[in-house]
């Protein structure tokens, strides 16, 4: 979880027109030396909203995340004064916990899905390269590239390299 001076609190400004996305104005003073008074500074931040809980109104905390796009940088941790129908009516909005072991279950059965797209493909990792044990092997056995050997650096001409 992201320590309390990560967090910041902000009003939802625009809800329901982007999937799973609501755009949250955070406010904070910023300091004119020329002038010598604050002034309040907007900043607008496209947050993921992952089960649609949030309404225009609402004051929530977010927290900076993944990138979930190219804008969205940062995720709904809690629904700090909801306007509109009761937190009871909405969705819940996930802990930061769940969205990281549904992130990981994501990855992980896209790795699967890709390792069973190589094998049902054959040997060949479609680049037209070995797949295997010995990939190790077929990087190190480099004709004239370095190799540091006793604290030096030489260029190897021949090298053999044991195939399983």
């Amino acid at each position: 979880m992201p320590s309390p001076s990560q967090t910041l609190c902000g009003t939802v400004i625009s809800a329901g027109k982007m999937m799973k996305t609501v755009k949250v104005r955070t406010t904070k003073q910023v300091y004119n030396s020329f002038l010598r008074k604050h002034f309040t500074a907007h900043q607008s931040h496209l947050v993921s909203d992952p089960n649609s809980s949030l309404r225009e109104g609402d004051v929530v905390r977010i927290a900076p995340g993944w990138r979930a796009s190219k804008h969205i940088r940062h995720v709904v941790t809690e629904i700090v004064a909801p306007w509109g129908p009761a937190l009871e009516e909405r969705p819940p909005v996930p802990s930061m916990e769940a969205l990281a072991d549904e992130r990981r279950a994501k990855h992980k059965a896209k790795s699967e899905r890709i390792l069973a797209a190589r094998q049902r493909a054959g040997a060949s990792d479609g680049h037209g390269r070995d797949e295997g044990p010995n990939l190790k092997e077929r990087h190190t056995d480099v004709i004239g590239g370095p190799e540091v050997v006793g604290g030096e650096e030489r260029v190897v001409l021949e090298k053999e390299v044991e195939v399983r």
